[in-house]
């Protein structure tokens, strides 16, 4: 059983190693002794391997190890092509990477895929959802160099099988820089619809890791992929590809691609908003990430105008997470940002009173509206006001009273 992302010295090792609990465990209960009777029976491993997974779930880790180590080795008796293996490789896999003993938890990890390959075939949904698993991994608990081939291999299999669900008429949908993404309409079987999006899902995942790691290359080829899958299968008008756009968004942005960015958060918002009602707080999320790259742009009029618009969300009733507050204080915040500070004080001060309700008048959500409201009146001259405002988030975050709101502001005269 050889796995090829582990060396072959490992993969020595732990198949070694492996056969050789097994075997012991075969001598103890007898199988090469016809005397002390036959090997248990398979209830007993579903029972070691559930008791196990449930202390595990309960934190009760002192219970599940021994749970889950004789559950592998029970598991060994069924042979190393059996999926019960797998199972009872992952779940002690699993149990190690909670406790953080991740050299411990790799190797258990890697065998459940090499068993998951044997038995189920390596183009298998369940088997291209442990490789997933596996990358994941790798890349948050420091052996991302295995990380990288393992996802080269898992994007050839995914291009693969998207292709096998395509029709062939159908062109792959092609990303231009700069160039909004649109969906096509292709369908996939509808037993491929469920795996499908499931490995959709993988590669957001994944491309989001790789993202924070700075890998963009592999992360927009992850997200291209997940794209291509969700657009085969889903058609374009699906919240879901909201979700890809804003992915490719988000990669621009921390490629200091703004304009290219911004096409994409306009597609993200479109698409939601005809998906969705407005008060529903995926809008307002998506409309902010757009007003905000905008504003780096230095478009504060089209910025605004997207605030301006936002505040008849809510018009038939106040919203429920909070989102009227967070529009208003965005627009004052915006405001600010130009030094209009007679046209942001009456916004933020509304956006305070708004949050207040909504959360509460000592909710630490509460204190960035009180500091920027302070920091706007500063600039007004309404010390009072000002110090009022300050006292009251300093009484929330219960620290020392500050000589001066606007003190660490980079504009400001105390400086």
């Amino acid at each position: 059983m050889h796995n090829p992302y582990r060396s072959d010295i490992e993969t020595l090792w732990f198949s070694t190693s492996l056969i050789a609990i097994c075997c012991m465990s075969l001598m103890a209960r007898g199988a090469f002794l016809p005397a002390f009777g036959a090997s248990p029976p398979p209830a007993d491993w579903a029972k070691n391997l559930h008791d196990g997974t449930e202390a595990l779930d309960s934190n009760k880790y002192w219970i599940a190890e021994p749970k889950l180590k004789q559950a592998v080795i029970q598991a060994g008796t069924f042979g190393f092509e059996d999926i019960r293996l797998a199972k009872s490789l992952g779940e002690l896999g699993r149990l190690y990477t909670v406790r953080g003993r991740f050299d411990v938890a790799e190797p258990y990890l890697e065998e459940e895929l090499g068993v998951k390959q044997q038995a189920l075939g390596r183009e298998n949904a369940e088997t291209i959802k442990t490789m997933g698993a596996l990358i994941r991994f790798y890349l948050l608990n420091g052996t991302a160099q295995k990380a990288e081939p393992m996802t080269d291999d898992l994007l050839a299999l995914l291009e693969g099988k998207l292709k096998e669900a395509l029709p062939k008429s159908k062109m792959k949908v092609k990303l231009q820089q700069g160039v909004p993404l649109e969906g096509h309409a292709a369908t996939a079987a509808p037993t491929m619809r469920d795996p499908l999006i499931e490995w959709a899902i993988t590669c957001d995942e994944l491309g989001n890791l790789y993202r924070t790691q700075k890998n963009f290359a592999l992360a927009e080829r992850l997200y291209r992929e997940a794209f291509d899958i969700k657009s085969t299968v889903l058609g374009n008008e699906h919240l879901s590809l909201a979700n890809s756009y804003d992915n490719f968004g988000e990669l621009c942005l921390v490629r200091d691609q703004i304009s290219e960015a911004r096409y994409y958060f306009e597609d993200a918002l479109a698409t939601t908003e005809r998906i969705l009602p407005c008060d529903n707080p995926q809008v307002y999320g998506r409309l902010d990430k757009l007003a905000k790259c905008l504003m780096k742009l230095g478009n504060y009029k089209a910025a605004e105008q997207l605030y301006l618009r936002a505040q008849s969300f809510w018009k038939s009733e106040p919203s429920k997470n909070g989102e009227e507050a967070r529009a208003l204080f965005a627009l004052g915040c915006l405001y600010v940002e130009q030094k209009q500070y007679e046209t942001a004080a009456p916004v933020l001060q509304q956006a305070m009173e708004r949050a207040e309700r909504s959360s509460g008048p000592a909710s630490v959500t509460l204190v960035p509206y009180l500091q920027r409201y302070a920091y706007t009146l500063y600039y007004l001259d309404r010390k009072p006001e000002m110090e009022q405002l300050k006292a009251r988030a300093n009484t929330i975050l219960g620290v020392m009273p500050q000589t001066d709101v606007a003190a660490s502001h980079p504009d400001s005269p105390a400086r």
